[in-house]
């Protein structure tokens, strides 16, 4: 098995932009996921809008090479699947910012139109950066990715069987044939060599991706800790698991 990034979600006002940037130069395979909601935007997870352009601002003064993933929630998940034309001029702005975009279903039944939603799929594969579209493979919304992953190759799958919960799984599912595939749920700084090898035993050599949001936060849930996320971070590295 091998790690392409390790996801750590959920950075929001609770810390400074420029954290971000520094823990990126000492482990370059970290994405950082940043949740997308028009109703929640500076809430706890949900980074404001000026903490957004605090962020554009330092990454202005660098040379970006650094991961960044929208994780979509809310109005934003019904948009895409609906295949919304507003939805589509949105994500050519945001494009240039996010290599990846993961629709938040959250184990919740969602109606999707594959037509839009291919097309917007489509069209996202043809910005600078190719951008890609994580599906959460929940089997509840599984025949939307299904019938989009059967048109676009720049689709990929996040097994997440507590839906966002932070709830570890009994058992890890094995990965899909031919895409990509991320694990998240329950993993923390406390298990995450034991859930790696877990993991390991169902993926073989395939490559994956992890994530995670719930246990890198205070016990209050108040704050993006990122002492937490270093140490998941180093425990990963010091694995050897890291692709080059």
């Amino acid at each position: 098995m091998k790690i392409s990034k390790v996801t750590m979600t959920g950075a929001d006002d609770s810390i400074q932009p420029v954290k971000l940037l520094a823990l990126s130069a000492i482990y370059p395979f970290v994405e950082w996921g940043i949740l997308l909601s028009r109703n929640s935007q500076g809430s706890n997870r949900f980074p404001s809008l000026q903490w957004m352009d605090r962020l554009s601002n330092e990454l202005c003064e660098v040379d970006h090479h650094l991961n960044f993933s929208g994780h979509l929630c809310g109005q934003y998940v019904r948009q895409i699947l609906m295949g919304s034309p507003q939805f589509l001029r949105e994500i050519g702005m945001m494009g240039a910012f996010f290599k990846r975009f993961q629709i938040n279903t959250h184990g919740q039944p969602h109606d999707f139109d594959i037509k839009g939603l291919r097309e917007i799929v489509q069209a996202a594969s043809n910005l600078e950066n190719g951008v890609e579209f994580i599906f959460q493979y929940d089997n509840i919304n599984t025949e939307a990715f299904d019938m989009t992953a059967a048109e676009c190759k720049n689709v990929s799958a996040l097994f997440d069987l507590s839906h966002g919960a932070g709830v570890l799984a009994e058992h890890w599912p094995e990965p899909l044939a031919h895409v990509k595939c991320g694990y998240a749920g329950g993993l923390s700084p406390e298990n995450i060599i034991d859930q790696l090898k877990r993991i390991e035993d169902k993926v073989g050599d395939k490559e994956i991706w992890i994530d995670m949001e719930t246990h890198i936060r205070s016990d209050n849930d108040k704050l993006f800790d990122l002492k937490k996320v270093e140490a998941v971070l180093a425990a990963v590295e010091k694995t050897g698991l890291i692709s080059r």
